[in-house]
């Protein structure tokens, strides 16, 4: 039996991160018994999630999970060639590294969103704790480049990436074919995120105003999110 710790659900999501959401369809995709441990705060090699427990060793980062699933013989890249196999990593690294954080800054810096997420994320902390993460992620986010940007041109950087995505996913069901693939457990949990923001902001308008993407959110919550429930809900 392997293991998952992760951060536990938050505002509809399997997981309120995209990483440890995307390590969990991994796992489903693999065919691998396993279960969610559901932690408040990050722990493990690196101090962040999702880590995986496995007999052998822990192995921490969604990336490097795939890579140990991958090892196991999980194919996540069913018929790929070697050029179509580097399109999706290029698509993979474009939502992780780019519009997720796009849904760091609405959620923890928007003043319409913050006040929604910080009580769902942070269940059961210490009470003080909010101003305190909030500048810690404000700090990184500015120091990162996120949060100098203002809301316009923010969202002008994030219309470059989802209109990106409407191309790579064009008349198809899932991003390279007829099948789910590693870019899809990535890309759908940082989509589905932005559509789940719990606030009007320029990024969520600007994701539902392409129904392309938003018929591929609900075909992913309904095809890929669904079969998790079993295992989040009644591992608890």
């Amino acid at each position: 039996m392997l293991t998952l710790i992760s951060f536990p659900p938050t505002l509809g999501e399997p997981s309120n991160s995209p990483f440890c959401v995307k390590a969990m369809l991994l796992l489903e995709m693999s065919g691998l018994d396993w279960r969610p441990r559901f932690v408040p705060m990050p722990e493990g090699p690196y101090g962040k999630l999702p880590v995986l427990e496995t007999p052998q060793c822990v192995v921490p980062d969604s990336a490097l999970i795939q890579q140990w699933l991958e090892a196991q013989g999980a194919e996540f890249f069913p018929g790929f060639d070697a050029a179509a196999r580097g399109m999706a990593h290029a698509v993979m690294r474009m939502a992780e590294d780019s519009l997720r954080w796009q849904v760091a800054h609405d959620r923890w810096l928007d003043a319409r969103v913050w006040p929604q997420f910080f009580p769902e994320a942070f269940k059961g902390l210490p009470e003080g704790l909010e101003a305190k993460v909030q500048e810690g992620q404000r700090q990184g986010m500015t120091w990162h480049g996120i949060a100098r940007y203002s809301e316009e041109d923010r969202c002008a950087l994030a219309e470059m990436d989802l209109d990106a995505l409407v191309a790579v996913l064009g008349e198809g069901p899932w991003l390279f074919g007829a099948a789910p693939s590693a870019a899809d457990a990535s890309v759908l949990p940082v989509l589905s995120m932005i559509d789940s923001l719990p606030g009007v902001t320029a990024l969520r308008r600007a994701l539902r105003a392409r129904q392309p993407l938003m018929d591929y959110v609900a075909r992913g919550r309904e095809a890929l999110y669904a079969p998790l429930n079993d295992r989040l809900y009644v591992s608890g």
